[in-house]
């Protein structure tokens, strides 16, 4: 690569090339116009504070918020009765509470496995079908 980049230098030092005064003052301009590009670095800094600002601040309100909310729940859980605790529980909560018994038996197959690892496949081949289907008339 060194090889090329030393050709390339040679051939462009073999180049005889006169400026007209014209392109020289456009050359000009554009230096100074990258050079006052390049010195608007500190807009670009402050702008990175103000977004760190605007986090910070969102973080808090959200905190704020949440710990609100939560401090509400838990004062209307302590004005409620504990009759009425008990009914908000679902019944499947208290059957857990409670126990209740399952009747465990082995599986009798049958087909054989490579033929239920097959049909398991199909089946999940078609919910993939299905969800992608849903998803292109979705968007």
């Amino acid at each position: 690569m060194d090889e090329f980049a030393n050709r390339l230098k040679e051939d462009a030092a073999s180049i005889q090339v006169e400026v007209s005064p014209e392109l020289a003052v456009r050359i000009a301009a554009s230096i100074q116009a990258t050079e006052r590009e390049t010195g608007s670095t500190n807009i670009s800094r402050r702008q990175h504070s103000f977004w760190w600002a605007s986090s910070l601040t969102g973080l808090a309100a959200a905190a704020l918020i949440i710990a609100l909310l939560n401090w509400n729940a838990a004062d209307e859980s302590a004005k409620m009765p504990k009759e009425q605790i008990a009914t908000v529980v679902p019944e499947y909560v208290r059957q857990l509470n409670t126990g209740f018994s399952l009747k465990i038996e082995n599986a009798d197959f049958t087909e054989p496995l490579e033929d239920e690892l097959a049909k398991l496949k199909s089946d999940l081949e078609k919910a993939r079908n299905n969800v992608r289907r849903d998803l292109k008339s979705a968007f």
